[in-house]
């Protein structure tokens, strides 16, 4: 992924990147849960419009809100994290961006929804956990077992979260793994929400498809659409277009993205 490690102390928890040649900067745990290239899909795959009010359910150290906000323009984004460090922290990257005027963090679990803020968002976008907690060895630290698996947020879970959260006809945006696309269509039609479209994300052109874009609307019709894969990297190795496009913090990056 292109970026620019900045200097931390030596005694300091966190550390720091540049992307976007310097566009956004990024302060994360070092030793916790570390942002990928998933979280950057889910950003340029969530479509609003610039007014529209965005819930980041679960948004960790901040990267989603900042690339919502500082690269793609949206103006109000709220995102809301259980781990009270890493609230604190996304609210340091919010600062640190000079995005306090669009972006909002708040400490709070998606499993009892403020009742102040149901209802009230046009836009849900998540990166929840992708393993089952019997989906194999969990890491031995809290916050990165927790944000890849299943420990403290199930995917029911955040269906009916996100549920809450929208106002009737709101759009929610996720990414998730292929091999557990039945179990969250299911949890999704639990919730009320129509999956109106997939994007299924490859390696490469003639690899298994390894994450999957999903487009659902609370309420909204049965059918699906699919859309052309996304491919990571071309034949030489490279990131293909539309990644690259991503990279270089155009808004539109994702053809076709979002419903």
């Amino acid at each position: 992924m292109p970026r620019r490690r900045l200097n931390a102390s030596a005694g300091d928890a966190t550390d720091g990147c540049s992307l976007f040649d310097g566009r956004l900067t990024v302060r994360q745990p070092r030793a916790g849960y570390r942002f990928s290239l998933d979280a950057l899909l889910l950003a340029w795959w969530t479509a609003f419009d610039a007014d529209e009010l965005i819930l980041d359910a679960g948004c960790g150290a901040g990267v989603v809100a900042l690339a919502l906000a500082g690269l793609r323009g949206a103006r109000r984004v709220v995102g809301m994290e259980r781990q009270g460090e890493l609230a604190a922290l996304a609210r340091a990257n919010v600062r640190a961006n000079a995005l306090e005027a669009r972006v909002t963090i708040r400490e709070g679990d998606l499993r009892s929804f403020p009742p102040e803020l149901a209802g009230t968002f046009d836009v849900v976008c998540a990166n929840p956990p992708f393993r089952e907690v019997s989906g194999g060895r969990l890491s031995g630290d809290d916050g990165k077992a927790a944000a890849r698996a299943e420990l403290t947020l199930t995917m029911p879970e955040v269906a009916q979260a996100a549920a809450a959260a929208l106002k009737k006809r709101g759009r929610l945006f996720l990414i998730h793994q292929p091999r557990r696309l039945a179990a969250l269509m299911a949890a999704l039609g639990d919730a009320a929400f129509g999956v109106e479209t997939l994007r299924f994300v490859h390696p490469r052109a003639g690899a298994p498809a390894k994450l999957v874009l999903v487009a659902a609307r609370r309420g909204g019709a049965p059918e699906t659409a699919v859309l052309p894969p996304l491919v990571i990297h071309g034949a030489d190795g490279g990131y293909g277009p539309e990644v690259a496009a991503l990279y270089r913090g155009e808004p539109d990056a994702l053809a076709g993205a979002g419903a």
